[in-house]
């Protein structure tokens, strides 16, 4: 993780507060985006950490994911949906209840990661995930013909478990299974009318800017676009 620390964007105050992601409702600056890439790099541990084509992608994945968090949000926003404090407050408990006391604090803390950015990233994805539940998971149907087909394609593993894993296991396991799949087939081209219904915007300059060494100045002329 300390092999992650040269890597860091801007260091000019007014370019921290440029946008790097914007919709009609929303923006993501840049000092915003590198706090979400502080966060996100406790992952990699490796010796490829150093290795600037792995930051480098792992940046350009981050900036992705951002963008359609961003666009997610829009679409939350569009259905109404939004997320309880008490909501949020009931799933940090069930994460902490996992930890000893004080053990997941302490943990925050070794990785040099404040607890408000752990609980707004936390935020972000609870709210996607009521989303694409909204969206992608409920409307899935699960016929008897698709468990019986998963059932044979899958025949010989599951006849390994057969013993140990009662027949309504199975069959929810088999159930839950083909719902991840049809959510996971669904999603890219859900993700790629969203973008296409909203105006959301990336900042290209500045983000060849904040992967130079340094961020660069902040510049004037911003290259926009979709």
């Amino acid at each position: 993780m300390v092999a992650w620390a040269g890597c860091s964007g801007p260091d000019h105050p007014a370019q921290q507060d440029a946008v790097l992601i914007r919709t009609d409702r929303q923006t993501v600056t840049i000092a915003q985006f590198e706090r979400a890439f502080e966060a996100a790099r406790i992952a990699y541990s490796d010796d490829r950490s150093t290795d600037p084509q792995v930051i480098e992608n792992a940046r350009l994945r981050l900036l992705n994911q951002m963008t359609e968090e961003v666009i997610i949000d829009r679409r939350a926003h569009e259905l109404g949906i939004v997320l309880d404090e008490s909501e949020l407050e009931a799933s940090i408990q069930a994460i902490k209840k996992d930890y000893p006391e004080d053990e997941f604090e302490q943990m925050l803390l070794e990785s040099a990661i404040p607890y408000s950015l752990w609980k707004d990233r936390l935020r972000v994805r609870l709210l996607m995930e009521k989303v694409v539940d909204r969206e992608l998971v409920q409307p899935v149907d699960i016929t008897a013909a698709d468990i019986e087909a998963y059932y044979k394609a899958h025949e010989e593993e599951f006849a390994v478990k057969g013993d140990s894993a009662p027949e309504m296991d199975l069959k929810h396991h088999i159930v839950e299974q083909l719902r991840l799949e049809k959510v996971e087939a669904a999603y890219p081209q859900w993700m790629e009318g969203l973008r296409a219904r909203y105006d959301v915007e990336i900042n290209w300059e500045l983000w060849e800017q904040s992967q130079r060494p340094g961020g660069g100045s902040a510049g004037q002329g911003k290259d926009w676009k979709r």
